[in-house]
């Protein structure tokens, strides 16, 4: 059976025909479409080597100032003097940079203003912490939102929009693991955090009318989810590093299995069809991961779905990779004999394959098409 046309001339007719498309604004989303495809869109391997570069270039240079003794690091005026100077000078060259056509040029362009961004925000923070006392409490989450908040709306660069509110989660995480703030146990604390993460993710990304200049943001709290999840994956002594006492995970588990039952339904068109047969099987799995103990490979699937929800080739290939980790991950922490993981692993092989049969069986795997 031959599937449908779906290429943008039929799409804009279908829409116009069904009444969902006014006449009179078929012009105006041709406009957005040819606009949208202009739009310069590296490949995934170029972001990541661009990221790494900048990593380095930033690391360097900050060293060679350290080294060299240009800037005084006691005088916390002085660093925030010289962190908003360095980001003034990067927020100038990205700006710059539409005017420069594409090239070598302009590449080199963008990974200098993406450099001097980074190593202004850098010392923009440490400026703050020493200003306003290093043993302030949530000083450092606090300066990083605030660089964060200043920057955000004037720069155009994805990832650093990216790594800048990851920055300022992480510190909150570190803050709750450090400081016992919140007692000696704070897994409710990393819980609430976690909530609030998920929360803005689901907000975020799953919405498509919230503006793509806020995406950005939703990646980094789904990328802290995946940090909480990786410090409970490592082992039943998740957390001990920071103040002795290993966190309670179930907490996050409990969080992120209704998240990960939340995303289902919203990717099958709404929470009431998950009594449809083949998402109930998805449910039970959902919550048999969750009450297995199995937080990484829950949010693994999570980052899946959404990734091929959205068609987001990075948060894709994120899940495909994550998946095979947290799954041995988790096996290695079991505190089993290698003779009862080997059963366990047949036993798991054996309930993917009927679970596949079952699938095949109802052809659950099978779409339905006009």
């Amino acid at each position: 059976m031959t599937r449908p046309s779906i290429e943008a001339g039929t799409l804009l007719a279908a829409w116009t025909a069904s009444g969902a498309l006014p006449h009179g604004a078929q012009a105006a989303v041709v406009a957005a479409i040819r606009a949208d495809a202009a739009v310069e869109r590296p490949p995934l391997h170029l972001k990541i080597l661009a990221a790494v570069g900048t990593v380095l270039a930033t690391a360097f240079f900050f060293a060679f100032i350290v080294i060299a003794d240009l800037i005084s690091f006691d005088s916390g005026g002085n660093l925030l003097a010289w962190g908003l100077a360095f980001i003034a000078a990067g927020i100038a060259l990205s700006v710059s940079r539409s005017r420069v056509p594409a090239g070598m040029g302009r590449d080199v362009l963008a990974q200098t203003a993406f450099t001097a961004l980074a190593l202004g925000k850098v010392i923009s923070v440490f400026g703050i912490i020493i200003l306003v006392g290093r043993d302030t409490p949530w000083a450092p989450t606090m300066a990083i939102l605030a660089v964060t908040i200043l920057t955000y709306p004037v720069t155009a660069a994805s990832l650093d929009r990216v790594l800048s509110p990851y920055a300022a989660g992480v510190a909150a995480m570190l803050e709750i693991l450090l400081r016992r703030n919140f007692g000696a146990d704070p897994s409710l604390a990393v819980a609430a955090l976690f909530t609030l993460a998920a929360g803005i993710a689901g907000l975020l990304l799953l919405s498509h009318r919230v503006p793509l200049a806020l995406r950005p943001i939703g990646t980094a709290a789904l990328a802290l989810m995946g940090t909480i999840v990786c410090i409970l994956a490592a082992g039943q002594d998740a957390g001990a590093w920071a103040n002795g006492k290993p966190m309670d995970p179930r907490p996050v588990e409990a969080v992120l299995t209704l998240a990960l039952i939340g995303v289902i339904g919203w990717v099958a068109g709404g929470l009431d069809r998950l009594a449809q047969p083949p998402l109930l099987a998805a449910v039970a799995g959902t919550i048999l991961f969750g009450l297995a103990g199995a937080p990484g490979i829950s949010f693994a699937l999570l980052v899946l779905i959404i990734g091929h929800a959205l068609h987001d080739v990075p948060l894709r290939v994120a899940g495909i990779l994550a998946l095979p980790v947290f799954l041995v991950l988790w096996y290695y922490g079991r505190e089993m004999t290698f003779l009862e993981k080997s059963a366990t692993l047949v036993g798991s092989g054996l309930l993917l394959l009927a679970g596949q049969a079952v699938i095949a069986h109802f052809g659950w795997d099978r779409e339905e098409t006009p």
